[in-house]
């Protein structure tokens, strides 16, 4: 009996232990300070500050005909947008319609236009590519070579969102523009962000390089060119891929058919005359050459080798971190973006 009762007190004074040590360890837990709730802005939107401006008048009509002035006056979110004056709108529309409104029709008649006959899907995208989904002053912009690229609200892949095509304010002086388009007006306020002004629409592109120089009658030597190149490749490793791979940012320095018929002249008559001392000859196999056309390219008086490097001669090019492949074509040069003056080293695919 005495074992059970010492047993028992054991047992209770470890029971009581115990429960002293969870009384101990129950502190209260540490209060944080409450995450304050946001305090949006008031006033007008971008959407409607524009509309409220009779200069933007037409501007404020794509927007509202793409479906987008509940998203640019949504006064929790912050954007950058470059919009389009009176002027600018007529100049669009002119375009557009393929030249049957008149640049100098009464504004009903570019309303009605943009109201009427230019594609939902068409204004929306337009909206999207001038809009940034961040407030940026235009003193914000860089001027540096290359244009920078900066995200617009078209998303490129629905499967990865921030994948999303870029546009390109260039603050340079004493010109600034938005892609190649001079900006003549900046930094005017709404209460969810700020307005930029381009000369005109800044489109968003529709087709690749590849659907682009197909079209273009002049550089047929050209299209010869990367098809010779490509001979034996594979995947974006050809120049007919890499240049319809519509996510990525490339510019082409593209020789016209002129520029290669002096090529394939000089290359025909130094290797005939060369070979035979004979500088008629030579001449006659020259302008042979040249008479053969683009094909000309494809047979085997030109190397593979040699269309590669003259093609990737004419890609920009920048270097990255990559340890296989260091020279990339991932730059979009604008014209106006090139640095005016001393000549300038660009990187090209050649390196």
């Amino acid at each position: 009996m005495k074992t059970i009762m010492y047993k028992l007190r054991a047992s209770y004074l470890v029971f009581a232990a115990g429960l002293i040590l969870m009384t101990s360890c129950n502190k209260d837990l540490e209060q944080f300070a409450p995450i304050a709730t946001p305090v949006y802005p008031t006033g007008n939107g971008i959407a409607a500050t524009l509309a409220a401006n009779p200069n933007y008048s037409n501007y404020a009509a794509l927007i509202a005909r793409g479906g987008m002035t509940a998203t640019l006056n949504d006064l929790t979110k912050s954007f950058t947008i470059f919009a389009t004056d009176s002027n600018g709108m007529k100049i669009f529309v002119n375009a557009a319609s393929g030249g049957l409104v008149p640049i100098n029709a009464p504004n009903s008649v570019v309303l009605g236009f943009i109201n009427t006959s230019l594609p939902v899907a068409s204004a929306a995208g337009i909206v999207q590519y001038n809009t940034i989904g961040q407030k940026f002053p235009f003193s914000s912009f860089g001027t540096a070579f290359p244009n920078y690229p900066i995200t617009s609200l078209i998303i490129l892949d629905p499967n990865q969102p921030f994948v999303r095509m870029p546009i390109f304010p260039d603050g340079g002086t004493p010109y600034s523009y938005v892609n190649n388009l001079p900006v003549i007006a900046t930094d005017m306020p709404a209460a969810n962000g700020i307005i930029h002004t381009a000369f005109t629409i800044a489109a968003p592109p529709t087709a690749t390089l590849k659907t682009m120089i197909a079209a273009e009658p002049t550089l047929s030597y050209f299209r010869a060119a990367v098809a010779r190149a490509d001979s034996g490749s594979v995947g974006l490793s050809r120049f007919d891929s890499l240049m319809n791979y519509g996510v990525t940012n490339m510019t082409v320095l593209a020789p016209n058919d002129v520029a290669f018929q002096t090529l394939v002249f000089g290359l025909v008559y130094a290797q005939v005359f060369a070979a035979t001392g004979n500088a008629a000859l030579a001449l006659a196999s020259a302008n042979g050459a040249v008479a053969a056309g683009p094909a000309f390219l494809s047979t085997n008086n030109v190397s593979t080798a040699l269309m590669r490097g003259i093609v990737a001669y004419h890609l920009l090019a920048s270097l990255t971190t990559s340890t296989t492949t260091p020279y990339q074509p991932n730059i979009r040069v604008f014209s106006n973006n090139v640095p005016a003056g001393a000549a300038t080293f660009i990187k090209t695919l050649v390196n």
